[in-house]
């Protein structure tokens, strides 16, 4: 977590001074972070770099992909603010019930996503639907190289 609080203050920081200077153009940046719960704790503090990414990285080009398999640990105006859902493997009832509770679409779909053991079958949430659509996510398998005779 320390490297991450550093290298999300100096992306963040980047992008204000570009967005001061009008030099932001179609340039946008997105971040990826795995294990999330470590990475953006749950607090009431609304000043911390990860409140100002959720509240205005859109404003400056910052988009924010995060996995997590504990959303209830998760800080609140990241989980307010966060647009598209992808559902996967969740173990804990908590869990799935503070999911329910951040989005309605998934009231009816906790038993469910508590009992899925496909690999890769997820439920997605855009902003742009309204409901809760299943899919089935395919391994990523590399490309092997061809090599010339």
């Amino acid at each position: 977590t320390y490297f991450f609080f550093f290298f999300s203050k100096a992306v963040f920081s980047h992008q204000v001074n570009k967005f001061s200077n009008n030099k932001l153009g179609k340039h946008f940046i997105q971040v990826y972070f795995e294990e999330a719960h470590n990475l953006f704790p749950r607090n009431n503090d609304v000043t911390t770099i990860y409140s100002r990414f959720a509240k205005e990285g859109a404003k400056y080009h910052i988009g924010i992909v995060y996995s997590t398999q504990s959303p209830s640990t998760i800080n609140n105006d990241l989980l307010a603010q966060t647009e598209n859902f992808f559902i996967a493997h969740m173990s804990s009832q908590d869990e799935t019930n503070a999911l329910a509770k951040m989005n309605f679409a998934y009231e009816s779909m906790k038993e469910d996503i508590l009992r899925a053991k496909t690999p890769g079958y997820m439920r997605m949430l855009t902003r742009s639907h309204r409901f809760v659509v299943p899919m089935q996510a395919i391994k990523f398998e590399p490309r092997q190289a061809v090599t010339q005779p």
